[in-house]
């Protein structure tokens, strides 16, 4: 499927997935899932939770991965990307 094909929340939690699971951080989207909705199964939330799920992980998958190797994806004019943000 192309990226065409998936709305913008099913593409705001897939690339959070994505990078959880290829640098060893899906324990925080299970720990991000229990405290937004009392259970840390996310094949059964929404579209829309699982999108408020990527939004209150995305800091800390981020962080974590970015210590175990993950480089963000620059801008066009090599700024990071405008939904990456760092402290």
């Amino acid at each position: 499927m192309s990226e065409d094909q998936y709305t913008k929340e099913q593409l705001e939690f897939l690339e959070i997935f994505e990078i959880a699971a290829r640098y060893d951080c899906l324990f925080l989207l299970d720990f991000h899932c229990f405290d937004l909705f009392d259970h840390d199964q996310t094949s059964l939330l929404s579209d829309g939770e699982r999108s408020q799920l990527a939004a209150a992980a995305r800091y800390d998958i981020y962080a974590e991965a970015i210590q175990k190797g993950f480089l963000p994806k620059s801008s066009p004019f090599g700024g990071v990307h405008e939904q990456q943000r760092f402290c």
